[in-house]
């Protein structure tokens, strides 16, 4: 027995193929590009040269270019300038301009400086003081100038100020001269030792000092108070006071900038100087008598005629004998008709030390002829 197969119908496929074709790229026009090299300053200035450099891309077939050199040298200043480069192929022409270029290598003249305010006194501030310095600038202007306080050290000085203009160029420092004092002078070791009817005021004022004032309340003829002191000296007797009244006396050093220095003191005068008695009138040679004075050693009593000293003594009581002749300094003196004033002091130590206390006081009497002496 045979099989059979049955067979379907054959179907044939065509297969198909497409071609891409490639167009040529499309044309464009040339690409133009800058760079600027210098030194850059503030505000978009520059502050040195400047170089153009430009860049060009024909991006098809070259033509011709204008002002696009590769290195195009800016020397000269300028508020503001631009550069322009054009290059063209057969598509056409690309234009290019750079931005605004400013150049300013100058640097500002600074014109002067000034002091807020006038010295304390001619010569001498004493208190911070503000300086400013001001300029001019030809191209971009000026920013800014230096402002500062000043306050010291003591001392002549000469603090710099500068201008700066607006491309940040800085001028040479100027300096301003000015002397600045704000220290007060020392016044130290005041001392104010009361005596009969006196005070004996002490002190040791710095070398600045160019003033030193005494100033006494209760003040001379009733006043509330009197300058009894003008001076340089380191030494004060204030005579004619009253004994049993405190005196208060503020000693003021003053420096050339006018910086001062107070320190007071009291002192109430006793009777220190016993007899003979204030003003009183003799015929013989007066015993001298005072009050003794605590650790002293020996006094130094001085006797003056007019103004003229005519006896220095150094007795160690507390009295001396005066008497009607006697000799000082090779010559001999004589107690005759007049009045006479005397002085008494303390001493410390060996005569050779020269340590004298403060005065204890100033007396005067009279010498008359015969009998109406009193």
């Amino acid at each position: 027995m045979s099989a059979r197969v049955r067979t379907g119908p054959v179907v044939a496929l065509a297969v198909v193929a497409a071609l891409a074709l490639a167009s040529p790229a499309a044309a464009a026009l040339p690409a133009v590009d800058y760079a600027l090299s210098g030194t850059p300053g503030a505000n978009g200035w520059f502050v040195s040269r400047v170089t153009v450099s430009w860049s060009v891309k024909f991006q098809g077939t070259p033509v011709t270019s204008s002002g696009c050199e590769a290195a195009i040298p800016l020397t000269a200043d300028t508020a503001g300038t631009t550069r322009t480069c054009s290059a063209t192929n057969t598509e056409g022409t690309t234009t290019a301009v750079t931005r605004v270029i400013r150049i300013d290598t100058q640097a500002p003249t600074v014109t002067g400086a000034a002091a807020a305010r006038p010295p304390d006194v001619p010569g001498y501030y004493r208190a911070p003081v503000g300086v400013s310095w001001s300029g001019t600038d030809g191209l971009s202007g000026i920013a800014s100038c230096t402002a500062l306080t000043f306050a010291g050290p003591d001392g002549p000085a000469s603090p710099a100020g500068s201008c700066t203009d607006n491309a940040g160029n800085t001028s040479t420092p100027l300096q301003f001269a000015l002397t600045y004092d704000a220290t007060p002078p020392a016044l130290g070791g005041v001392t104010a030792a009361a005596g009969d009817a006196l005070t004996t005021m002490q002190w040791s004022a710095g070398a600045d000092a160019q003033q030193v004032t005494v100033v006494r309340s209760p003040g001379i003829g009733g006043a509330p108070q009197s300058l009894v002191y003008a001076g340089l000296g380191t030494r004060l007797v204030d005579s004619g006071l009253s004994n049993g009244v405190e005196y208060t006396y503020s000693l003021t050093a003053t420096d050339a900038a006018g910086n001062t220095s107070t320190v007071t003191a009291q002192a109430t005068p006793l009777s220190l100087l016993m007899r003979p008695a204030p003003g009183a009138r003799t015929v013989r040679p007066p015993l001298l008598r005072w009050h003794r004075v605590a650790r002293a050693d020996y006094y130094n009593v001085q006797l003056f005629r007019g103004g003229r000293k005519i006896m220095s003594a150094w007795p160690t009581r507390t009295h001396l004998r005066l008497h009607r002749q006697w000799r000082y300094r090779g010559h001999r003196q004589r107690l005759i008709p007049g009045t006479y004033r005397w002085y008494v002091w303390p001493a410390f130590g060996r005569r050779s030390r020269r340590a004298y206390g403060a005065l204890l006081g100033i007396r005067t009497f009279t010498v008359v002829p015969g009998s109406t002496a009193r």
